[in-house]
């Protein structure tokens, strides 16, 4: 989880729109429900968000976004990272953003490697009616400590709807290889389902599912499930 977006309210005005709120929530958490029973064999990690948010114009803001990471079923941290943004809109629903990205990750043989990149990329927004906010987004990451070079990049598309204080967001995530040393071009993605909630005007809480597939020597795909919750303060 890098850049947190929670789109704006969506009015519904029909009175089948209200009654099939509580038929959508009960097929939402059967849905999840039933993943959790499929998936239960796999590993389980459990993710920890907090960002920071500053509007410096009506277009463009900083942040600061860090994570922490615990796998083997929540019990061993294993990663560390953090962004440093800025993010500016254009017209017609078009952005940019650029971070500063650091990343501390536990190797299997217990050490631990600190990488450093600078990340840039373009964003398009626009709203669709009824359903909510679309925004694309793609990353590209240059690694500047050794080996120096263009890593891979991370396109991703979100999908968020909002009624009052709360917001649903799906988004999907696929990183792609820039340096051509995997065996792999498409080699890892990332399922998200996260619910925000606006607590007060400048706190907002999330709660998460986070699915990762990564592609494994043979060409097949190795995941595992995960929890992830997100404290953000906006000033």
């Amino acid at each position: 989880m890098d850049t947190i977006t929670v789109a704006g309210p969506v009015h519904y005005r029909s009175h089948t729109s209200r009654r099939a709120r509580p038929l959508r929530s009960i097929v939402i958490v059967s849905a999840l429900l039933v993943a959790v029973a499929t998936f239960a064999e796999e590993d389980w990690q459990y993710w920890s968000t907090w960002f920071a948010s500053h509007s410096l114009t009506e277009k463009s803001a900083v942040s600061a976004l860090a994570e922490v990471y615990f796998r083997k079923d929540m019990s061993d941290d294993y990663v560390y990272s953090e962004y440093i943004t800025y993010s500016r809109q254009f017209d017609r629903g078009f952005g940019m953003i650029c971070q500063a990205y650091f990343e501390s990750v536990e190797t299997a043989d217990g050490d631990w490697v600190g990488t450093r990149f600078l990340v840039a990329g373009p964003t398009y927004t626009v709203d669709i009616p009824i359903v909510g906010k679309l925004k694309l987004e793609d990353r590209c990451y240059y690694r500047i400590n050794s080996p120096a070079g263009w890593d891979y990049h991370r396109p991703r598309v979100y999908l968020s709807c909002a009624v009052g204080n709360v917001t649903l967001m799906l988004s999907n995530e696929l990183r792609l290889d820039l340096s051509g040393e995997r065996p792999h071009d498409f080699y890892r993605n990332r399922l998200y389902a996260t619910v925000f909630w606006k607590m007060a005007e400048t706190l907002t809480l999330g709660v998460g599912y986070v699915r990762q597939s990564d592609r494994v020597a043979d060409g097949g795909w190795s995941s595992f499930n995960g929890v992830q919750t997100l404290v953000g303060v906006t000033f």
